[in-house]
């Protein structure tokens, strides 16, 4: 019997070890910041495949960011970091000094932890083992109900948020200084192209700017108002998280719906390929080589007349 049971035990241990954080996975965290002893617990992180089927419910909440080596970094809004390995085994990072409540969450390419705090209208670098290293006094109000999309451009300079008036802000870590808001919106969620550019969203739109905020084209996919963005693995493709709707992914080639399901408040995707924005821009047409010599003809033909009068 005691041989029996054990391995039984086996069996399941190796069952619950089998799922895996690969390339692709998605990271579905929930909303549910609660201040009162009374207030239910808030739900789960949900570990999607790339076709929002449920792997594994990873107990924390809070923003969501993937790292090098299939890691999972859960801000948990307890004043630490929950981080998963590729196998879901849990460490915690603890915050000196913590943080209240983290309305984003990104990782730098040092493994620095970046965080953006709702409350204080801060953003805070905290080291790989979570000492505190910055903290910049944001100007501008975060506000809890428009700060889930929250991003590091490619240069690991550039932060890119959404504040508490559907305004698109930029700010430069590496100076300390804010710099030019996104253009005209209301924004709802912005995310960072690998060149400079950003594409910006709104309720049935979104926008893709250069880095110079020169507007090259607007997709206009049936998706509610966003919270949050990510690329997917496929650069062609990228995640929309929306208000009171499900997860969409989105064609960047013509904005189509090519899959929709479960919800995220944040969102993140393991292994994320990030466009440049020439790929994104408008098609221009382009004339084939037949018509490109009857062309050329007809202008040495109009050219030939013209030398004869």
């Amino acid at each position: 019997m005691r041989i029996a049971a054990a391995v039984l035990a086996l069996l399941a241990a190796a069952s619950a070890g089998a799922v895996t954080i690969v390339p692709g996975d998605i990271a579905s965290g929930s909303g549910g910041y609660c201040c009162c002893i009374t207030c239910p617990p808030p739900p789960p992180t949900n570990l999607l495949t790339n076709t929002l089927a449920s792997k594994s419910i990873v107990t924390a909440n809070g923003a969501v960011a993937f790292a090098p080596g299939n890691r999972l970094y859960v801000t948990n809004n307890a004043g630490r970091i929950d981080v998963f390995d590729a196998s879901l085994m849990r460490t915690q990072i603890v915050l000196t000094p913590p943080v209240t409540f983290a309305a984003g969450l990104a990782i730098a390419a040092n493994g620095d932890l970046l965080m953006l705090a709702s409350f204080d209208n801060t953003l805070h670098i905290y080291s790989p083992t979570g000492a505190a290293k910055q903290t910049f006094a944001l100007p501008t109000t975060i506000g809890v109900a428009f700060s889930a999309s929250f991003d590091l451009a490619p240069d690991q300079c550039t932060v890119f948020y959404i504040d508490g008036g559907t305004i698109g802000r930029r700010f430069n870590i590496c100076t300390g200084q804010p710099l030019a808001d996104l253009p005209s919106g209301p924004w709802n969620a912005v995310r960072a192209l690998s060149d400079g550019g950003y594409i910006a969203g709104r309720a049935g739109a979104l926008s893709i700017f250069d880095a110079n905020d020169h507007l090259l084209r607007t997709l206009t996919p049936p998706i509610q108002t966003p919270w949050c963005m990510a690329f997917d693995s496929d650069s062609h493709y990228i995640w929309v998280g929306t208000v009171g709707g499900p997860i969409v992914k989105v064609q960047l080639e013509n904005g189509s719906n090519a899959l929709s399901g479960a919800t995220a408040f944040w969102l993140a995707v393991n292994g994320e390929q990030r466009p440049a924005t020439a790929t994104l821009a408008a098609d221009i047409p382009t004339l084939s080589p037949s018509p490109l010599f009857a062309l050329a003809l007809g202008l040495i033909l109009l050219a030939l007349q013209r030398l004869r009068a």
